[in-house]
């Protein structure tokens, strides 16, 4: 029943037990325990039936029965989002990291969340807290990070004992590839990738409707597989293909190139236009990544293929040149760009959460499509 009032924008408790073809006096047993708890708003009456009778009231999961944040720990920034139970935004904020201590950035995020709490007009408050890892987790544990040196401190330990909530932590691909099915497709889709181009490139994998975690958190770690140097015939030495076409190693070349004083990121796209040997570094990266994504395809068979790439939201034409090259490697299967890719994670995180917090895992929620994030072929 709270399956229900979650993915309906309005019911009632009549369509509810036609739904679950439960009788009428479960519903209403039910419903006041869900009720009392506070899941329940009533929004309107609505109308009667040909037959006559009462008019209906309607209602739906109230969003204000309190909120879920998340965050995404960068190498530079701090990024934190805070949603209704409902995924709704709250709030989204990024700040530079001054000092990559863990201990630093752990006050960062504890100043972040009692913040909110001071503001806080929901009627349960702090609801769950995630976080989005750029590395290898295994059972809320990170295993491997590039970003974070814990100094053998349990993040998922720390929190609950601090704000005693559920405490929820996963790979910021595996994020991405959750916000993409939770909040966009609507479980059509049973089998998706989505890949992440970051400092270094990750894969989620959906498969069967649910994450694909690999032994000990493993799984998409697309960015480790080697590829050679070479590109004229010779034999070239193995490297990781991150550090040939992440976007932190596209954007050391590019800088090598024309050199530190004229390399600014916000001027990309007139470095880009203006000079062919940048635009030869973009094709070689296009045509890495191509391939990367078509072994991805072959491997794990899925139905769409999702990228997730603030350098790609820059730069058009960079992935309008991923896509030929796609095709001309033979992929068949549908591609999509993410507008707004820095909030994809935040948002999976907060699925994620809301699942946690609602004993709900496993259980198909609908929610909807944020206006800041768009979807391109």
């Amino acid at each position: 029943m709270l399956q229900e009032l979650f993915n309906q924008q309005e019911t009632s408790r009549a369509d509810i037990a036609r739904d679950l073809k439960l009788n009428k006096s479960t519903v209403s047993s039910i419903y006041n325990d869900l009720d009392e708890q506070g899941f329940i708003e009533e929004v309107r009456v609505g109308h009667s039936t040909n037959n006559g009778g009462r008019r209906p009231q309607m209602i739906r999961l109230d969003r204000n029965y309190g909120f879920v944040v998340s965050f995404n720990i960068g190498a530079n920034h701090l990024s934190s989002m805070f949603n209704f139970v409902n995924g709704e935004l709250i709030r989204y904020n990024r700040q530079p990291i001054k000092d990559s201590d863990i201990l630093s950035i752990m006050q960062m995020i504890k100043q972040e969340i009692m913040r909110m709490q001071c503001a806080n007009e929901t009627k349960h408050g702090l609801l769950a807290i995630g976080f989005s890892i750029h590395g290898i987790v295994d059972n809320e544990k990170i295993i491997d990070s590039p970003f974070l040196q814990l100094q053998g401190i349990d993040l998922q330990q720390y929190f609950e004992h601090e704000f005693h909530v559920p405490v929820v932590l996963e790979n910021e691909a595996n994020l991405s590839a959750t916000f993409e099915h939770d909040f966009y497709i609507d479980h059509v889709v049973k089998d998706l990738i989505s890949i992440s181009i970051h400092r270094g490139i990750g894969m989620g994998v959906i498969a069967n409707g649910s994450l694909y975690h690999g032994f000990r958190g493993m799984a998409g770690e697309i960015g480790r597989a080697l590829t050679t140097t070479d590109e004229n015939g010779h034999e070239g030495a193995l490297v990781k293909v991150e550090s040939l076409c992440s976007e932190d190693a596209i954007l050391k070349q590019v800088r090598e190139l024309v050199g530190p004083a004229k390399f600014k990121q916000e001027r990309l796209a007139d470095l880009y236009r203006d000079s062919a040997d940048v635009q030869a570094i973009f094709n070689r990266a296009a045509r890495l990544l191509a391939e990367v994504a078509y072994n991805a395809e072959v491997c794990f068979g899925p139905q769409a293929v999702f990228f997730n790439a603030a350098i790609f939201e820059e730069l058009p034409d960079f992935y309008n040149n991923l896509k030929q090259e796609l095709t001309k490697l033979g992929g068949t299967i549908p591609v999509k760009m993410v507008h707004g890719s820095r909030l994809t994670s935040l948002y999976g995180c907060a699925s994620l959460s809301i699942h946690r917090v609602l004993q709900m895992d496993g259980y198909h929620l609908k929610f909807k499509l944020p206006k800041e994030i768009q979807l391109a072929d």
